[in-house]
């Protein structure tokens, strides 16, 4: 009995040590209070041993200036780094990037491709930036239906109150039968997890 209550406690230590230190997190919180350089120190070893969230973060740490001099060069290394390993986060940032010219030339085409691979992951910002590129015809046909899909499903995450005021804008200037057709594409889409939607 001693050995099994020795057991449980050494495992509850060693669950609790692991959990309070997860360098991704810690440098979660330490970037959400502001705490950049804490950040960089547990972000840093994990980007350049390859993790692609690190990579991201790091990448925009490098973008804002935030903990490091501010140098696009590093943060397009990073950001690229990030997307390539197939972070949806990375594909976003680095997909911004493209759109908006920002240290690399603009090109809607390759800002297109980021958004699309990052939206194919679910991620709510990549739905978002790609259903701006239909609706503006930002190096894509302008195409509503595509537009309000992506709006769609990007504001049935709940975190992108931009996309809802998108989709409902777009939603008014369409006739009936264009809704319906929006909504079985947006509907389509999500069966089928967001593979093929493009």
């Amino acid at each position: 009995m001693r050995k099994i209550i020795t057991l449980l406690a050494a495992l509850t230590l060693g669950t609790l040590a692991a959990q309070a230190a997860d360098p991704l997190q810690d440098g979660a919180r330490a970037f959400n209070r502001a705490d950049y350089r804490t950040a960089l120190v547990n972000w840093r070893p994990l980007a350049l041993q390859g993790n692609p969230v690190a990579q991201n973060n790091l990448g925009i740490m490098y973008l804002d200036g935030k903990g490091v001099a501010q140098n696009t060069s590093e943060a397009i290394r990073y950001l690229s780094l990030s997307a390539a390993a197939g972070s949806s986060l990375g594909q976003n940032n680095l997909g911004g990037l493209y759109r908006d010219g920002k240290g690399v030339p603009r090109d809607y085409g390759k800002a297109g491709q980021w958004f699309a691979a990052s939206a194919a992951q679910g991620n709510s910002a990549g739905m978002y930036n790609l259903g701006l590129m239909y609706d503006m015809g930002q190096g894509i046909k302008a195409e509503p239906f595509h537009a309000y899909m992506w709006y769609a499903l990007a504001a049935d995450q709940g975190n992108m109150p931009n996309a809802v005021a998108h989709r409902d804008a777009l939603w008014r200037r369409m006739t009936p039968a264009a809704q319906n057709q929006a909504r079985q594409l947006a509907m389509a889409c999500k069966r089928n997890a967001y593979r093929g939607c493009r």
